[in-house]
């Protein structure tokens, strides 16, 4: 009896076992051959996105060949943006085009207020123009200073940005360079969040097999995991609801930069100007002016800062790509999923040890990257951002005799 009953159970273990020699190979040829094609897609669609080689190679295309390329470089090119020595500074030429249209009607305006007092000698009139002509005098003086201190914080960044960074390099511009840092984060929380989704995945595969263990279907035992790995599944999916909530909000950075380095100069300033030049919307004028030098000036700035904060927190993160790559080439556990479960259940010293030191590393690990992209990333330094950004909207507007109360803007965001 002894005789037969050890070989029959080395016979039933080389059935459970021989999996596992192939489990190499096996995950090669399927899961680890596909997570090889989505890392070299996701790198390849990083470095389209964020520093436009898509762009650079086909041109300005009128149809995007991505969903990505329709927030990529090429399609927020503005003349105020390009030109001078190696595109370090903006070329003076037609994006000035709208605000000196603008200026000019204003002062025909106020030349045809000031001719009609003259030819009915209505001293009322004269001193309105007079008075007006003051007021577009410093409308004028305005643009300006815009416009100096744009040509000023653009060529400190040219100056001062570091040409080994790939940011800065390719970017001469600081909103170039703000709108490359948020594809930047887009491309990485869609990274982080493809790893989050194959890993629940791997878990909901774990979560959703039962096991049967017996002779016949009287006696069998029914073995789930389902109830030990409901905190990890609840804590992923959690994880990956704020992760697109916080692509969402960057890519709303890149529109709204696209929308700023697109439509500053050929429509907000030149309708600050507008407003300006009436008496009854002079306040709205020069609000709309101080937000729009806040928006060229201090809203890119705060994104490099942003940045250069990135730089330093991210050595603290793993990278979810060889993180995740590294634990199913070695681990093999999809590809001998049915055979290694049941071989792990029957030796409990093997799975626990396999799970915490693996499993469980990687979703604590994948994570706390989570955390840190919704939390820091899309919650505490986009605040700071717009919270500096409407600080000095407000001390400009104040500066020139308006209050304005730019911080209610918070509120609705």
């Amino acid at each position: 009896m002894m005789c037969t009953t050890v070989p029959a159970a080395a016979f039933v273990a080389f059935l459970l076992l021989a999996p596992l020699a192939f489990a190499q190979e096996a995950d090669k040829s399927g899961l680890g051959t596909g997570f090889d094609k989505l890392s070299s897609a996701l790198d390849k669609q990083k470095e389209d996105f964020v520093y436009g080689a898509s762009s650079f190679g086909r041109g300005l295309s009128t149809v995007p060949g991505n969903l990505l390329d329709a927030f990529g470089k090429s399609s927020c090119e503005d003349p105020w943006a390009v030109g001078g020595v190696n595109n370090s500074y903006p070329a003076i030429g037609l994006w000035l085009a709208p605000a000196v249209a603008v200026g000019f009607i204003v002062m025909i305006g106020v030349a045809i207020i000031y001719m009609l007092g003259q030819f009915f000698s209505s001293p009322n009139l004269i001193a309105i123009a007079k008075d007006e002509g003051f007021q577009t005098a410093l409308t004028f003086l305005r643009v300006l200073f815009i416009i100096g201190m744009m040509l000023g914080a653009n060529m400190w960044f040219s100056l001062s940005a570091p040409t080994s960074d790939p940011i800065y390099s390719q970017n001469p511009q600081m909103i170039d360079a703000s709108m490359a840092f948020s594809r930047l984060m887009v491309s990485d929380m869609v990274t982080h969040y493809s790893m989050l989704v194959m890993y629940n995945t791997v878990i909901h595969t774990i979560y959703s097999s039962t096991m049967w263990i017996g002779v016949t279907w009287r006696a069998m035992y029914s073995i789930n995991l389902g109830p030990v790995l409901k905190p990890i599944i609840d804590l992923v999916g959690t994880s990956l609801q704020f992760l697109s909530l916080g692509m969402t909000e960057w890519l709303m950075h890149v529109i709204t930069l696209c929308m700023i380095k697109k439509y500053m100069w050929s429509f907000f300033i030149p309708i600050g100007m507008l407003l300006r030049a009436f008496p009854y919307t002079r306040n709205a004028g020069e609000a709309l002016l101080a937000l729009a030098f806040a928006l060229v000036i201090f809203y890119p700035l705060m994104f490099l800062f942003s940045y250069e904060a990135h730089k330093i927190l991210s050595y603290n993160l793993v990278d979810a790509k060889n993180a995740m790559g590294n634990f199913l080439n070695k681990s093999g556990i999809l590809a001998v999923f049915g055979p290694a479960l049941v071989v792990m259940f029957l030796m409990a010293g093997v799975f626990m040890p396999f799970f915490l030191g693996g499993a469980l590393t990687l979703a604590f690990e994948l994570i706390k990257g989570a955390v840190y992209y919704i939390v820091i990333m899309s919650v505490f330094l986009p605040f700071l951002n717009l919270f500096v950004t409407l600080t000095a909207a407000k001390e400009t507007a104040k500066f020139f005799n308006v209050d304005v109360n730019f911080m209610s803007f918070l509120k609705i965001i």
